[in-house]
């Protein structure tokens, strides 16, 4: 039996390594103060009850807005969108009712949607087709998620979400649902504890709980009447 031949040490090819060099990690810019304090920031314009109660945020984030049923949150949230188209486009991505929905189509009446209706749209995108509208040329400067357990209820897509409107500047309001006082799911109340702007609905008033708050303490009545009749000071 023969015996195979020892390799050559000096003449074996041996495989190349696989080892690939790794690029320096690029640092993002160490600020100073004057760098901090000398950035130049926009803030969303309201005006009369919105600036007493709401301030003036940065144009920027996201809100998150949550109540009860029959508390007035859907009203206000329509309010609110329309708020923000005065100067913004803005897209209502209704996810909980039907666009031909009666009930929706109301509300677009009782608040007077006409008045912005060059700049208010509405749409019923999933998580899929809200991410790819987005990477679309002009959109939306602000979009309403009604509501958010309709669209998702995963932390890692609300992160992906979160991230292109950062990165496109976009607001985006979420709705979301309550029990008692609190955010009904932990997913939602996870949302909550990260959004800057957090507005509690009950009884038809909205209640800020914010990082911008207006001088009023943020309180802004979603509907007089059924305020004051929640309150026994109707006659």
């Amino acid at each position: 039996m023969s015996i195979p031949p020892i390799p050559n040490e000096l003449t074996t090819k041996r495989p190349k390594s696989s080892k690939h060099v790794k690029k320096p990690l690029k640092l993002k810019q160490v600020l100073t103060v004057a760098n901090i304090q000398n950035q130049k920031l926009k803030y969303v314009k309201f005006k009369d009850d919105w600036l007493d109660a709401f301030g003036k945020p940065q144009d920027r984030g996201v809100w998150f807005v949550w109540g009860g049923s029959g508390s007035g949150k859907s009203t206000f949230v329509m309010q609110l969108a329309k708020q923000f188209a005065k100067g913004y486009k803005t897209l209502y991505n209704l996810l909980e009712e039907e666009t031909d929905d009666s009930d929706y189509i109301n509300r677009t009446i009782l608040c007077q949607m006409n008045d912005v209706q060059d700049t208010f749209y509405t749409a019923g995108y999933s998580f899929e087709e809200i991410m790819a509208f987005l990477d679309k040329r002009d959109p939306p400067k602000v979009i309403v998620i009604d509501s958010i357990t309709y669209m998702m209820k995963d932390w890692n897509q609300y992160l992906q979400l979160k991230e292109k409107c950062r990165k496109n500047g976009i607001i985006v309001v979420i709705v979301g649902h309550a029990e008692g006082k609190a955010p009904r799911t932990e997913f939602e109340k996870s949302i909550m504890y990260d959004a800057k702007m957090k507005i509690f609905i009950t009884g038809y008033l909205a209640i800020c709980k914010g990082r911008t708050i207006g001088k009023n303490g943020g309180r802004l009545v979603v509907w007089q009447e059924g305020y004051e009749k929640l309150r026994g000071a109707s006659e």
